[in-house]
């Protein structure tokens, strides 16, 4: 845990320079019986005008609870700090399980379902994941057309780190997320399988071509 510090401000007293001779002039002239003559009042017609208030409209009940919402939801890095937390608690509770034993433990199945669960309520979303796999089936000089191919992801040797970014993913139900992992991955691994001609990535992913169809 951090230290706390306090930081202490200090109040500065205004000097006494210019107004002390007004103070002395009065005081004398008081002193000799004389006050000063007080400055004759402008006529009202002469008087700046008086600006009108204007009343601010009362915040109605729902309203003042959605601004003490928003004030005190976290922040994204706040939640992204959170999601990291959780997930390295994970991984230092279960340090001998591989990551489909992680996704079964109670503390992240629970979310990995949510999280898949939208995920298969979004046509949108899924269309992007086929398309990118598609594109990168395209790159390996595979059909590429919509459904020819599949992603086969081999997490048996993720370290640490990747480990804890697919926690983080799966932890936050968030399909988009979850889809965005599962993009980066496959962009790593493009270089290396098009390029090289590797048959699987060193990040685990691969690239396989769907059977025909049964006739």
């Amino acid at each position: 845990m951090q230290n706390a510090s306090t930081s202490f401000i200090r109040l500065g007293v205004p000097a006494l320079g210019p107004v002390l001779p007004l103070l002395l002039a009065g005081a004398l002239m008081s002193a000799c019986g004389k006050t000063p003559t007080p400055a004759a009042a402008k006529p009202a017609t002469e008087q700046a005008a008086q600006p009108t208030a204007v009343a601010t409209p009362a915040l109605s009940e729902l309203q003042l609870e959605s601004e003490i919402g928003r004030a005190l939801a976290p922040t994204r890095a706040e939640r992204a700090a959170e999601l990291a937390d959780r997930a390295e608690a994970v991984l230092d509770q279960y340090p001998d399980k591989n990551v489909t034993e992680l996704l079964n433990t109670p503390e992240v199945n629970a979310s990995l379902k949510v999280a898949l669960t939208k995920l298969a309520a979004n046509k949108p979303l899924q269309d992007q994941i086929n398309n990118t796999v598609a594109l990168a089936a395209q790159m390996q000089g595979l059909s590429g057309t919509p459904g020819s191919s599949r992603l086969d992801l081999d997490t048996s040797h993720y370290d640490r780190g990747r480990t804890s970014r697919l926690l983080q993913a799966v932890l936050s139900e968030d399909p988009k997320r979850l889809a965005g992992f599962v993009a980066e991955e496959i962009g790593e691994a493009v270089p290396e399988l098009s390029f090289e001609g590797a048959e699987r990535a060193s990040n685990g992913v691969a690239i396989k071509e769907n059977p025909p169809p049964a006739k």
